[in-house]
């Protein structure tokens, strides 16, 4: 535990230097929140429409689960798009920066639209992916519980490990999803081995400074229940307010940080060249042996 929470405090000094060197890197994860709204909110209307439609035709059970379930992976998909493109645009700004360019929200943006088609398919492929793992974790829980529980968690590791390095290969060398995810698989084996897993230290990083929330709604809980009237309605609503911003802010800052730090590893392991100020053993550290 110790050494995870050392490598990941590592980790988000290393990846905070650029940050905090281009603070505009944080639009990103904002401006894909904001998307991720956009694109929910776009998808609830016809959706709803579609399926009073069929109601009102006497459409059967079936053809209204059939539109919903077309409609869910329709929103599953258009929203894998735009995390992997926003971040596609971060990592491209990150790696301007290591390598002494000045990134500006233009040229991210610019990068990853160079790489839209790339970016598309694997997109249909992530989500595609993404929902079968979710059906098979279903699956698995409902016949073994708690062990199907941990072997669908397990698969869903494999496959995160399996794709670390895909966004940076698309954006960098712009080929097709499958060959991008081969070639991410063939980095990580090249580097650190047959044998690995993910080092998690940012998750926990993140999960400390994710603690204050959870005292600032818990507080806000409990004087909701034990107390009445104006003055403590406005001290609840003053507290669940701090409580969002504080939420949206360590969601948005550790996102950046993270693709930040994704990009310096993407340099190393298929370089060997240690990025910017990072440290080479913090690197090698990234994914260790099982």
């Amino acid at each position: 535990m110790f050494e995870s929470f050392k490598r990941g405090w590592s980790m988000a000094g290393a990846s905070w230097s650029v940050l905090k060197a281009y603070p505009k890197l944080t639009v990103f994860p904002v401006f894909s929140g904001i998307a991720l709204i956009g694109v929910s909110a776009a998808m609830v209307i016809p959706t709803g429409v579609t399926a009073a439609a069929g109601a009102g035709m006497n459409a059967s059970e079936n053809t209204t689960q059939s539109i919903f379930a077309v409609a869910l992976f329709v929103w599953y998909f258009l929203c894998t798009f735009v995390i992997v493109f926003c971040n596609a645009a971060l990592i491209s700004c990150a790696l301007q920066s290591f390598a002494g360019q000045t990134p500006t929200i233009g040229s991210g943006f610019a990068a990853a639209g160079k790489r839209l088609p790339q970016i598309l398919g694997w997109s249909l492929v992530a989500a595609t992916i993404g929902v079968i793992l979710q059906a098979l974790q279903t699956l698995l829980t409902d016949k073994l519980g708690f062990l199907g529980d941990l072997l669908g968690a397990i698969f869903s590791g494999i496959w995160g490990v399996a794709t670390y390095f895909v966004v940076p290969v698309l954006v960098t060398e712009g080929v097709g999803p499958i060959k991008a995810l081969k070639r991410s698989s063939g980095i990580l084996r090249r580097t650190w081995g047959e044998s690995l897993a993910g080092s998690g230290g940012l998750g926990l990083i993140s999960f400390l400074f994710i603690l204050p929330l959870i005292a600032l709604l818990a507080l806000g809980g409990q004087l909701a229940g034990n107390t009445s009237g104006a003055v403590s309605g406005a001290v609840v609503g003053t507290l669940i307010a701090v409580a969002v911003v504080y939420g949206l802010a360590v969601i948005v800052v550790f996102t950046a940080l993270g693709s930040i730090f994704r990009a310096a590893v993407y340099i190393y392991a298929t370089t060997g060249v240690v990025p910017g100020d990072l440290d080479a053993n913090l690197l090698q550290s990234s994914f260790r042996s099982k």
